[in-house]
């Protein structure tokens, strides 16, 4: 039983153009065949933008979790809401996988 009041917090969707982009890096998550392809860029930047990435890990399997779980142990420190992001691409990744539906990396 709750004691005192507590705020209830109505969700709201991030705008596009308030996204920070993680200054450690970004990835790419794909559906190749039988499993799901996480691959880990570090940024490159010129003129202090990120103009490309350097690959650096890659990720695979058939489980969300599984994935979620190894991405935060070998790559620590980047922004939670980037993980966050992560964690949702990684389902509707593993979704389209079982369904045998294509899949394509949405947005932040």
């Amino acid at each position: 039983m709750v004691d005192k009041e507590v705020p209830l917090i109505e969700a709201e969707k991030t705008p596009q153009k308030d996204v920070a982009l993680d200054p450690k890096g970004f990835f790419v998550i794909e559906v190749h065949g039988k499993e799901i392809r996480v691959e880990y860029y570090t940024n490159i930047y010129k003129e202090n933008r990120i103009v490309s990435g350097n690959l650096k890990k890659v990720f695979s399997g058939k489980k969300a979790d599984a994935l979620s779980d190894t991405i935060v142990e070998h790559v620590p420190g980047l922004r939670p809401e980037h993980y966050m992001y992560i964690g949702r691409e990684l389902q509707r990744a593993q979704c389209a996988l079982e369904k045998n539906k294509e899949y394509f990396q949405g947005g932040c």
